[in-house]
């Protein structure tokens, strides 16, 4: 990738598309969490999607390449010049070489996915987290100072996404543990990268909202600030435990209010055998 697309990508996909998404969401009405919410996975996919047509891994794959032929070159220049021990030297070192470019070859796809769409995607994904943040957080402060209202973010102890973000998981899940280990399926392999974005997104994202349902506990509780940050260590250490907390709150709604329904007295109400 020359430096101008490099720069024309940052510009164009990390920061003035995001902005754009963030304003379609605010303007659709969405409560702050789920605005910033579907600015970011529409952000992550534009931007993963520039990241695969600009075909970064090609770059990487030609610049092994040619290192490859510039040391064959140069092996070849001093062939003449050292004789039989040499030759002998050059033949296993070709054919070292040769079982070089044979493994390279074989397992390149699979170490440029991971490594140039799964790696990459995950960095923007968490640029687009915090930057969509603080740039919503802004907006708050600098529309409050203007007098147009936008709505701020709730406490985090309430943070909570729209329950429909559990398909991302599902969907991530699925493919990259599922169908991405059927190798016989066209694609499987593409399959199974896109799966492990979803699921990595995914989990970021129930992360936090398991965070979020720990602070709530803490409050509801009361626990002291050192027993939280204990507590918030031992999360962070066994974050698919947190992960499972925050994805079981979308069905369980732990800091939904248990009401109880009112009896209605219905002592004047007609009844049968008054009769």
């Amino acid at each position: 990738m020359s430096t101008g697309l490099f720069a024309l990508f940052i510009l164009i996909a990390l920061i003035i598309m995001p902005v754009v998404f963030l304003f379609i969401a605010v303007r659709l009405k969405l409560a702050p969490l789920n605005a910033v919410c579907l600015a970011l996975l529409t952000s992550t996919a534009f931007s993963s999607g520039c990241w695969a047509v600009l075909d970064g891994a090609k770059y990487f794959k030609e610049w092994f390449s040619r290192q490859l032929v510039i040391a064959e070159q140069q092996l070849k220049e001093q062939e003449g010049k050292n004789g039989q021990a040499y030759r002998i030297m050059h033949a296993n070192y070709s054919k070292s070489m040769q079982i070089l470019k044979e493994s390279f070859n074989g397992n390149y796809n699979e170490m440029a996915d991971r490594f140039l769409f799964l790696v990459p995607n995950t960095m923007m994904f968490l640029w687009h987290l915090v930057s969509l943040g603080v740039l919503y957080a802004l907006a708050v402060h600098i529309g409050s100072l203007v007098g147009f209202k936008i709505e701020p973010f709730p406490a985090f102890k309430d943070w909570v996404f729209d329950w429909n973000l559990v398909w991302l998981y599902i969907l991530g899940w699925a493919m990259y543990f599922l169908i991405g280990s059927m190798k016989d399926i066209p694609g499987a392999k593409i399959i199974q990268i896109f799966g492990a974005n979803c699921f990595i997104i995914s989990n970021i994202l129930y992360l936090i909202i398991g965070f979020s349902l720990l602070f709530f506990m803490y409050d509801k509780y009361k626990i002291d600030p050192l027993t939280r940050f204990g507590l918030s260590v031992i999360a962070l250490i066994f974050s698919q435990f947190t992960v499972w907390l925050g994805l079981i709150d979308v069905w369980a709604e732990f800091r939904l209010k248990k009401t109880t329904p009112e009896v209605s007295d219905n002592s004047d109400d007609d009844d049968f055998f008054d009769y």
